[in-house]
């Protein structure tokens, strides 16, 4: 931020002039220029002394973008300014988190939330998503969350990253209605979606892509067995501990779990390790998530290798 802010503030001033109608207003630009410490309530009084309707919505726009909390505090408080949406959005652009928090303990609503947090997933910064996402009821996310996933496809090489934010967040709080959201995009069940969104999705997130993650999982094993039986190779398998033979055949997976993160797995990814964990003895059905999968599959890996 410049050493100095300056917020454009638009007013009407009604005509005083005699030989000019009073109805006729001009519109005037008052343009103050303030360091931090400015007190803007002083202007809202000489503006109400002199008969000025001060934008302050529009002041307040330029206030946030600042994060000028005093003077916001006054543009709301003594100017009643009342539309956060604008400021609300654009702070959630720029991932100004303390300005968003700001607007929300003010009180703005569900839907102003939920416009914020796809802008805030859509550009990258997903610790503003996350802080909206905790003050949004889970009614109004179910309800919108077709709408919510389309527009959390942002711009550029990384534009699908704030949809995986979302999905991996848990966004429905509930591990199948979250990946039910994912899967009747990736179906085809709600039109006017991107093509690249509906791909990723159903390569990742849809319930096709825990079938294939089951199926790539099942191949993989088969193949472990066969290098065990049969295979050419000098180093033998068979010869090893069993903890190094099972960290040669599922390192890789553990660590592809651990680069995923968040609360929920990509579907085909946990196809992968359900079948696993399976293989390994563990308990392990089609609802069973990734955290409790990770560890189970972690209880059977050298611990030398988990620490690397």
């Amino acid at each position: 931020m410049t050493a100095e802010a300056r917020i454009l503030v638009h007013a009407l001033v009604a005509s005083t002039s005699v030989t000019t109608p009073p109805s006729r207003i001009w519109s005037v630009q008052i343009r103050l220029e303030f360091r931090a410490p400015y007190n803007f309530c002083p202007f809202m009084q000489i503006a109400s002394q002199n008969g000025l309707a001060v934008d302050t919505d529009l002041a307040l726009v330029y206030a946030a973008h600042y994060s000028k909390f005093e003077t916001m505090e006054c543009l709301v408080g003594e100017g009643n300014a009342t539309s956060f949406i604008g400021p609300l959005i654009k702070a959630a652009e720029r991932g100004c988190l303390p300005v968003v928090h700001w607007f929300v303990s003010r009180g703005v609503n569900d839907i102003e939330m939920c416009l914020a947090l796809t802008t805030a997933a859509s550009n990258g910064h997903f610790l503003v998503a996350s802080y909206l996402l905790a003050h949004i009821p889970v009614n109004v996310l179910e309800a919108l969350s077709q709408q919510i996933l389309k527009a959390a496809r942002g711009q550029g090489s990384k534009s699908l990253d704030g949809v995986a934010f979302l999905l991996e967040s848990n966004f429905l709080r509930d591990a199948t209605a979250t990946y039910e959201a994912a899967d009747r995009i990736a179906t085809g069940s709600t039109t006017g979606m991107s093509q690249d969104l509906v791909a990723f999705l159903k390569e990742h997130w849809s319930k096709s892509a825990f079938a294939e993650g089951v199926s790539a999982g099942q191949e993989h094993f088969v193949n472990i067995m066969r290098i065990l039986r049969a295979g050419a190779s000098p180093i033998c398998l068979q010869d090893l501990p069993l903890p190094m033979v099972l960290g040669i055949a599922y390192l890789p997976l553990y660590r592809a779990c651990l680069r995923a993160g968040g609360q929920l797995l990509p579907q085909r990814l946990r196809g992968e390790l359900i079948e696993a964990v399976t293989r390994l003895g563990e308990p392990a059905s089609t609802e069973s998530q990734g955290k409790d999968l990770v560890l189970a599959l972690e209880r059977h890996l050298p611990s030398f290798l988990i620490a690397s």
